[in-house]
């Protein structure tokens, strides 16, 4: 089993390709020591551990995506230009897989999952991704709060300038919800297909952070297709996942299917 020195030469050539050092730092050592107890070569472990780690981030963005250029497209905009607002943003949602998938709904999609609960004043974005942008179509209550996280730093660079631009009172962050649970008080958290992901990071995580988020509401999410395309039995695999792990508590949940993504909101 390779010691300290050497688990921090391999983290050290994982983020020597560009992709994986804009990642938390955390989740790479993580998955790479996790990755050197599989594999004996150095190779093979770098190798492995870059696999895991696309898998999980940067299989859903798209590459070289340049957050300068479109934070200049943003604020070239009117700060009262609605349609301007939403075209962006729908233009730049296009190119993050989990945003893409929904915005044939995203008109109706939060007003539908959210009309029990809304207004909504406080909402923590966990492994957020882009869905930041789709804060114009969610039922948010004035004067809302809208806290952001993720582990890619550049997207999370961005997403504080878009705050700030636009003055969402809240805050983005890089946040490796496999080394850190937030505990802060909301009235909804959002996880938009983010329980698979943390299952492949470890078993169990996914219980372990619905347990934990201090938040009235949570939306979980899945999707009904991968990222080819295909359906595969997807829905029944995490309609199962899911109901695992809300047996036996006393929550109230409510569901809601779209033609990509299946939709459960959580009420403690």
């Amino acid at each position: 089993m390779p010691d300290k020195e050497n688990d921090q030469e391999l983290i050290e050539q994982v983020i020597r390709s560009q992709k994986y050092a804009q990642l938390a730092s955390t989740l790479v050592s993580r998955v790479t020591k996790e990755e050197a107890k599989k594999h004996n070569s150095p190779q093979a472990i770098i190798q492995s551990a870059r696999t895991r780690l696309h898998q999980l981030t940067g299989a859903y963005l798209a590459p070289k995506l340049d957050y300068t250029q479109w934070l200049y497209k943003f604020k070239s905009l009117d700060p009262n230009d609605r349609l301007g607002l939403e075209s962006t943003s729908l233009s730049m949602m296009r190119l993050h897989a989990s945003t893409y998938e929904r915005l044939e709904v995203l008109p109706t999609f939060f007003q539908t999952a959210l009309a029990s609960i809304s207004p909504v004043k406080s909402v923590l974005d966990l492994a957020c991704g882009l869905n930041p942008l789709s804060i114009p179509w969610m039922p948010l209550a004035d004067g809302f709060s809208y806290y952001a996280s993720d582990v890619v730093n550049p997207l999370v660079h961005f997403l504080r300038h878009y705050f700030e631009l636009y003055r969402v009172k809240g805050e983005a962050s890089i946040l490796d919800l496999s080394f850190s649970i937030p505990s802060q008080p909301v009235q909804l958290a959002l996880l938009m297909k983010t329980l698979p992901l943390m299952e492949q990071i470890e078993h169990s995580l996914s219980q372990k952070i619905l347990e934990n988020l201090n938040a009235e509401h949570i939306l979980v999410t899945y999707p009904l297709r991968s990222l080819g395309g295909r359906r595969k039995g997807m829905e029944e695999t995490y309609r199962s996942q899911f109901d695992q792990l809300v047996a036996g508590r006393n929550w109230k949940i409510q569901e809601f299917r779209f033609p990509n993504e299946v939709a459960y909101l959580v009420t403690k």
